[in-house]
């Protein structure tokens, strides 16, 4: 069983654990190490990482012109502040109806795509324009909640090229401090 000393959690190693060597590199970098770190060698494993490449690779890469599609990575900053193993929501922007909507929820669990009220009106639809909607939403606690409507809209995502999808939203009124939930049918546009 892997054991980190630093979070006191179970999951990945204390030497493994990328949240506390970020820790020290910064602790580094402020000074406040300076009787531990021996001054010849090169501050932090970025820097020695890239001291490994060659640099023509790196000026190559830079005059070649950028592929269509790229990549999402995640390098270990990302990583900071996040408990390994970790369980924690995806949180992302859209363009929906030509509008930039942050705190988008990411929940695969989700059986449909929910658009919140307080969000809706932001966007500016007449609500006439929502189709009605019989069945009523079931929450994760068994509360049941009537949407007020369903609306297609246009959602775009990603960079260039962008992907631009239709998805059929159902708005709920109801508070949350996200603006919409992309459950399983949106996800599968998406990654179409």
């Amino acid at each position: 069983e892997k054991y980190c000393r630093y979070h006191r959690d179970h999951g990945h190693d204390t030497e493994e654990c990328r949240q506390l060597k970020n820790q020290i590199e910064d602790l580094i970098r402020k000074g406040h190490m300076r009787k531990y770190v021996d001054r010849d060698a090169p501050q932090g494993r970025r820097e020695h990482i890239r001291e490994e490449a060659p640099l023509q690779q790196e000026e190559q890469q830079q005059q070649q012109p950028r592929e269509a599609e790229e990549a999402i990575t995640f390098s270990e900053a990302d990583y900071e502040g996040v408990r390994l193993p970790h369980d924690d929501p995806v949180v992302v922007t859209l363009l929906v109806e030509l509008f930039t909507m942050k705190r988008i929820l990411i929940d695969s669990g989700s059986s449909t795509d929910i658009l919140y009220k307080h969000a809706f009106d932001q966007l500016r639809i007449p609500t006439d324009q929502l189709k009605p909607v019989k069945t009523p939403l079931v929450g994760f606690a068994g509360e049941t909640i009537h949407p007020l409507g369903s609306i297609n809209m246009s959602v775009v995502a990603g960079t260039a090229p962008r992907q631009t999808v239709e998805m059929t939203f159902l708005v709920v009124d109801t508070p949350s401090p996200y603006n919409a939930i992309v459950g399983r049918p949106g996800l599968n546009l998406l990654e179409a």
